[in-house]
C-alpha cells in the first residue's frame, strides 16, 4: 500500500466526521499502522491498514462512509470511468451563450451531502458538510488559472425530475465558491470580483451533483454592468 507512509495525514471519509490522523509508524506489509491525532499528536493507537483507503470512492463509484483517505490527495475526485450518471456527463447547455471571455467548468463529485436553506441542521453538522463541499471545490479547481473577475453560474444537477427551486441550494454553492478562493483561483468572492453564483437546474445525474460554470470577465466588463 504505497499510499500509506510515515508522516502522511489522513482524514475521515464520512462527511460528518472531522477526524484527522497522522501515520507515525508503518512498514510495508504490516497489518496495522501506528497513528496519532494530526492536530495534537495525542491518542497513539494502532489501526488496520485496510481502513486507510487511497481514494474516497469505491471501485463501483460510491462514496466511502468509513475509514480514512490521504488529506493531500485528490480524494474527493472519483475516477471518471467509475462515475455513474444518467446520460452523458457533458454539459449540453451553454450557460454563457453569446458572452465573451474564457470559460471554465468545475464539477463536484456526485453523491455529496448538500446544504439547503430549508434544512434545520445543528451548526456542527452544517459546518462539517460545508467543509466537505469547500474541499471538493478546492480539489476540483486545481487546473484553473488565477482569475481576477468572474461571472459564476452554479448548476444543480438533481437525481430526479421533481420540481426544485435551485436558489434553496445557495449555501452549497457558496461553500464551493469559497473553495475556489482556498485554491487561489480567486483572491476573494466579494462583489468587486464575483458576479453570482447565479443558480440554475441542470440535467438529471444519479446521486445529484453541483457544477460551477465560470466565465472570466473581460477588461471592458465590470460586475456592476452585469447587475443592471
Amino acid at each position: 500500500m504505497n499510499h500509506v507512509r510515515t508522516g502522511r495525514v489522513f482524514e475521515a471519509c464520512h462527511p460528518l466526521d472531522s477526524a484527522r490522523i497522522r501515520i507515525v509508524e508503518y512498514e510495508e506489509g504490516d497489518l496495522r499502522a501506528l497513528v496519532v491525532d494530526a492536530a495534537t499528536g495525542g491518542r497513539r493507537r494502532r489501526i488496520l491498514v485496510s481502513s486507510l483507503h487511497p481514494t474516497a470512492f469505491t471501485g463501483a463509484g460510491s462514496r466511502r462512509k468509513s475509514g480514512y483517505v490521504p488529506e493531500d490527495a485528490s480524494a474527493v475526485n472519483a475516477p471518471l470511468a467509475k462515475r455513474h450518471f444518467q446520460g452523458d456527463d457533458t454539459e449540453g447547455t451553454d450557460w454563457f451563450d453569446g458572452m465573451p471571455g474564457r470559460r471554465f467548468r468545475v464539477a463536484m463529485p456526485p453523491r455529496l451531502l448538500l446544504l439547503n436553506s430549508n434544512q434545520r441542521l445543528h451548526h456542527h453538522r452544517r459546518a462539517e458538510i460545508t467543509k466537505v463541499l469547500r474541499r471538493a471545490a478546492w480539489a476540483a479547481s486545481r487546473p484553473l488559472p488565477h482569475l481576477d473577475r468572474v461571472h459564476i453560474i452554479g448548476v444543480l444537477h438533481p437525481e430526479d425530475g421533481q420540481r426544485r427551486d435551485p436558489a434553496n441550494w445557495y449555501p452549497s454553492f457558496k461553500a464551493c465558491v469559497d473553495g475556489l478562493v482556498d485554491q487561489g483561483v480567486l483572491d476573494d468572492d466579494d462583489h468587486t470580483r464575483v458576479v453570482g453564483p447565479d443558480m440554475r437546474i441542470g440535467h438529471i445525474v444519479a446521486g445529484s451533483r453541483l457544477v460551477l460554470h465560470i466565465r472570466e470577465l473581460t477588461p471592458a466588463e465590470t460586475p456592476a454592468d452585469l447587475r443592471k
